[in-house]
């Protein structure tokens, strides 16, 4: 009867169950040396975490010496989190170090939960994630989504409806065409926008891009190309995109 009634809610909410975040109650207690920005902590054993699932406003990207916008603040909450020479929760990733040789790991709150969440919904980041390092992605998406309906942090000054310029960003795009044929879907936006979905994009993904209309609109994510048409961004994770009510 227990299955039956789990198997039945489970139709009723799918969203909802699928998106559960997770509590571990199995991880590694680490002393915090020093945070460095909003997603990268030293500790004191010498190693540098890498939060996996936020991608914070940089500090210095790219010798400049003015921070990102946000970047400060992002800083700031995280360091009231972790002091120097506190302790910290966590859980390395499936893969454990990114190409800067950083050791890439979930930060854990104090029951166990994932503090990227938080750090997300109060808007301190961008939802970023590498695969395999994705098994999160519904809470963690969900948690942004809210402070992006709230206009918290990195979200306050919207998000532009063309790319400016190549590189990855985020967009808010309305839906000019949509063109799905034989398993390939495209979607053209203003500007010139191409998107095309990649060979990873699950299924279910595809066929989710390929029934938008005309006329909606879609917050998008990824690294825009510029072409000799406009710009080109493939989407490859269902992370990267959601439609927009």
């Amino acid at each position: 009867m227990l299955v039956r009634i789990c198997l039945f809610l489970l139709v009723l909410f799918p969203l909802e169950a699928a998106s559960a975040c997770p509590q571990y109650h199995q991880y590694e207690t680490v002393n915090v040396k020093k945070v460095i920005d909003g997603d990268t902590v030293h500790l004191e054993d010498g190693r540098r975490i890498r939060f996996v699932g936020i991608n914070s406003p940089e500090l210095y990207k790219n010798g400049r010496f003015a921070p990102e916008p946000g970047a400060v603040a992002a800083r700031r909450w995280l360091r009231n989190k972790l002091p120097d020479e506190s302790q910290m929760k966590l859980v390395f990733a499936r893969k454990r170090r990114d190409d800067y040789g950083r050791l890439l790991a979930h930060p854990l709150t104090n029951d166990g939960r994932l503090l990227v969440a938080g750090m997300l919904a109060a808007g301190l980041g961008e939802l970023m994630l590498i695969p395999p390092n994705h098994g999160h992605w519904r809470c963690l998406l969900q948690a942004e989504q809210r402070a992006r309906r709230r206009q918290l942090g990195i979200w306050s000054h919207g998000v532009p409806n063309v790319p400016v310029q190549p590189g990855w960003q985020p967009l808010l795009i309305r839906v000019h065409e949509v063109r799905a044929h034989r398993g390939r879907v495209t979607l053209l936006g203003a500007g010139g926008l191409e998107l095309r979905a990649g060979r990873q994009l699950p299924a279910e993904s595809r066929r989710a891009l390929g029934r938008l209309r005309t006329g909606e609109h879609l917050f998008v994510r990824g690294r825009v190309h510029r072409t000799d048409a406009g710009w080109l961004l493939w989407l490859n994770h269902p992370w990267q995109f959601y439609r927009e009510k």
